[in-house]
């Protein structure tokens, strides 16, 4: 059974997902939390583990681990966020809040 500590939102967003050896992945964010995000991914998925950048176009970059591979994309858990990248976690989940977009508990 899946747990999760925080509650997630909706967030729908193109983003690209840049890991090790140069590999950049575009895809689609599903969901998010304070703590982490679900990506679809379109192309291939980097494995369990890897360090990753997250690049949301006109928004900012977060960083995080691959912590969850399966069939339609990556389960990312943000890493430390400095201030910038706290501040844009915030609007995201604000956004999402705000439009009525939550997921229902796993």
């Amino acid at each position: 059974m899946e747990h999760r500590w925080k509650e997630r939102s909706e967030v729908s967003l193109d983003v690209v997902v840049r890991g090790r050896d140069e590999l950049v992945v575009r895809g689609r964010s599903q969901d998010i939390s304070p703590d982490g995000m679900f990506i679809r991914l379109a192309g291939r998925i980097p494995p369990t583990g890897t360090a990753v950048g997250i690049e949301v176009p006109q928004f900012g970059r977060l960083r995080g681990w691959v912590v969850h591979v399966g069939d339609e994309g990556i389960g990312v858990m943000f890493r430390t966020l400095d201030h910038k990248e706290k501040r844009l976690l915030r609007q995201l989940l604000a956004e999402s809040v705000a439009a009525g977009r939550k997921c229902p508990p796993t």
